[in-house]
């Protein structure tokens, strides 16, 4: 028999893709798909029409009276799911029509793997693909050498684990998605969960959709904002009970799997100050951003080489005009 899945749609105010995502879901190839749609935005009576429109088949449907943070809204799904296994899918990401089949093979064939993750595809906001990650994957591995292949070596060229499929009372067991300020870094916070002690298991035959846009939430957001998760991230990584029960046992093991997560963090953070904040920011206000980050070493570095390199470049330019 089929084991029940979960599919949960968070939604707050973003209304026009979810026709799109409505129509994937009802064109997955497995039979037994149990569709939850959250409304965290005071919507009224708006999801619920698109849902009856784009939808054909029983789903389920529940709206908060208030707004609650992302962290909250995604684990408000995680505990109304009643499936076997669990699947996020944000109202602007896709599927493959047999994600959902793929991935419950899997997981049934490996009850070690807590999750299974398939081979991915970036999008623009039309919808065209501009990137992929590598279609040859292994169909199993240890949580630790995930972790390590993922945010390490980068050997799969993954970017995004909004959407993965978890056994539903695992997710549940370890405490869900942490509640960082804004959601960045939860997605990640709960795979490492998953991964430890475990297994996580791989798909080639099946790809999630992550659309980037720089309107979408995850690069909208400021640079305050992703350094406020960061920092409530690397404080994840000191406190979580699950990653502290691990760190117990494997002390040697978990310190060099925290300094790949939190090089992780750092990165990400310092991308995104040297690339989109750069593009958004006057110049007080992007060098201000620089130093909202914890004192990382290796993150201050390479902090100070851009300052370094551009007044260089800014001090070239000013002899440049003095003697033209």
């Amino acid at each position: 028999m089929n084991p029940l899945v979960s599919i949960g749609i968070p939604i707050y105010k973003r209304l026009n893709f979810l026709p799109d995502i409505l129509r994937v879901v009802g064109s997955q190839d497995y039979p037994h798909i149990e569709l939850i749609v959250s409304d965290n935005g005071g919507n009224g009576t708006k999801v619920h029409q698109v849902v009856d429109r784009y939808y054909s088949r029983p789903y389920r449907f529940r709206q908060n009276p208030s707004t609650v943070s992302i962290s909250q809204h995604y684990n408000q799904l995680v505990n109304s799911a009643s499936g076997k296994y669990f699947v996020l899918l944000c109202d602007d990401d896709e599927i493959s029509a047999n994600f959902i089949s793929e991935l419950v093979a899997l997981l049934e064939r490996f009850p070690s793997a807590t999750a299974a993750i398939a081979r991915q595809e970036m999008m623009d906001e039309s919808g065209a693909i501009i990137r992929k990650s590598k279609v040859e994957l292994p169909d199993i591995i240890s949580g630790t050498d995930c972790i390590r292949a993922i945010w390490h070596t980068h050997e799969y060229g993954f970017e995004c684990f909004a959407t993965i499929m978890a056994r539903t009372d695992y997710i549940k067991a370890c405490g869900g998605y942490p509640d960082f300020r804004t959601g960045s870094h939860n997605d990640n916070a709960l795979l490492i969960k998953l991964c430890l002690n475990r297994y996580i298991a791989f798909s080639s035959n099946c790809s999630f959709r992550w659309r980037v846009y720089h309107t979408s939430h995850g690069w909208s957001i400021s640079s305050w904002d992703l350094a406020a998760d960061s920092r409530q991230f690397l404080r994840f990584l000191d406190s979580d009970p699950r990653i502290l029960e691990f760190s117990s046992v494997h002390p040697s093991e978990w310190k060099d799997l925290k300094s790949i997560l939190v090089r992780m963090a750092w990165q990400t953070y310092f991308g995104r100050w040297r690339g989109i904040y750069r593009e958004r920011l006057n110049p007080l206000e992007w060098v201000a951003t620089a130093f909202v980050m914890p004192p990382i070493p290796a993150y201050y570095k390479q902090i100070a080489r851009t300052l370094l390199g551009i007044s260089k470049m800014a001090f070239g330019t000013w002899v440049k005009r003095l003697f033209l």
